[in-house]
């Protein structure tokens, strides 16, 4: 009998979950925003999903948005003290 890992991997219906850093509710990976860290420690939006570096979600709400731009939530995601923020536009 596989485990629920080699289970969850295969199959049609398989759909990547993550969580949200501001708010803590998981959600479709299609459903979230993703956020990563520039070279030079800035947080920008990744709209294309593929952007290189470790990524943190949040919900497309704009209050984990407001939320994320905020607080240290960023800080504790991407595993560094400070982080520069700019909202993409």
């Amino acid at each position: 009998m596989p485990g629920k890992r080699a289970q969850m991997s295969r199959g049609k219906g398989h759909v990547p979950v993550r969580t949200c850093v501001s708010c803590g509710a998981k959600r479709s990976k299609k459903e979230m925003l993703r956020f990563v860290l520039s070279q030079d420690k800035r947080l920008l939006r990744d709209d294309s999903g593929h952007e290189a570096g470790r990524g943190a979600y949040a919900c497309r709400v704009s209050s984990c948005i407001d939320a994320l731009m905020n607080r240290k939530r960023v800080e504790t995601a991407f595993k560094v003290p400070r982080v520069e923020r700019k909202k993409a536009g």
